[in-house]
């Protein structure tokens, strides 16, 4: 069954559409490229200097404890201090920890091929197609079946598989019936939908974009972080010379 709709609403619907796109677009594909090109361009450099700062603060807070062992006439306990210093910094430990996996992660990924131009624009074309149909905000009346099936067909943009899109698309249903008295909530859909691209693209890791596309930038970027390694160095150095002394 159809009904005649307004322009209005086969306005707003396309418009709808496409922000979903390009916000899905965002969060699946263009967001962890950037993430992933990031991470392999300063990744190894900003894990090594989270891990000198969580080392610097452990050494001075080390030196704190011993002072205030010595201070109330306390024999200093070592084993003691290191308990308490394993359990003040497990959160940062256990970030260290993350920051390796995600690490490692990009570079594992890092050979996945692209696709081409004409590809990707398939890809997108079918993907709006589906969102049309399928997702959520645009047919509220969705079944289980249909709501699994955009589960498989996001997951499949995400992962840049055309051949899975296009075979998952075939499943896609035909509608046609719309409601014209739902030309406010699309309305407030796309307000929802342009706010939230906003705010993904002036966060992190979408603001690094410029950043990668500037080679000035990158090596500049990553002499401050060797600079900084090597700051850390010294004064982990002194920390140590100094807790050496007592």
């Amino acid at each position: 069954m159809s009904i005649i709709i307004s322009p209005e609403f086969k306005k707003l619907k396309n418009r709808l559409s496409d922000l979903i796109l390009i916000h899905h677009e965002l969060l699946l594909q263009i967001c962890p490229n950037i993430e992933r090109e990031y991470l392999l361009k300063f990744g190894s450099l900003e894990y090594e200097l989270y891990k000198k700062d969580v080392k610097l603060s452990m050494l001075k807070r080390k030196l704190q404890l011993i002072q205030i062992q010595i201070s109330t006439e306390e024999e200093i306990d070592i084993e003691l201090i290191d308990e308490i210093l394993e359990e003040e910094f497990f959160k940062y430990k256990e970030n260290i920890k993350k920051h390796m996996d995600e690490l490692n992660g990009a570079m594992e990924e890092q050979h996945i091929c692209l696709l081409s131009k004409k590809d990707t624009k398939r890809l997108k074309l079918i993907y709006k197609q589906c969102v049309l149909k399928l997702h959520p905000d645009l047919n509220p009346n969705l079944s289980n079946r249909e709501k699994d099936l955009f589960i498989q067909i996001t997951e499949a943009f995400k992962n840049g598989n055309l051949n899975a899109l296009e075979s998952l698309y075939y499943f896609v249903p035909n509608k046609k019936v719309e409601f014209e008295s739902e030309i406010e909530r699309l309305q407030e859909l796309i307000e929802c939908e342009e706010k939230e691209i906003a705010e993904i693209k002036e966060k992190y890791p979408y603001n690094k974009k410029e950043l990668l596309l500037d080679d000035n930038e990158i090596y500049e970027y990553e002499v401050m972080l060797n600079n900084l390694i090597t700051q850390f160095d010294d004064d982990i150095q002194r920390c140590m010379d100094e807790i050496d002394l007592i």
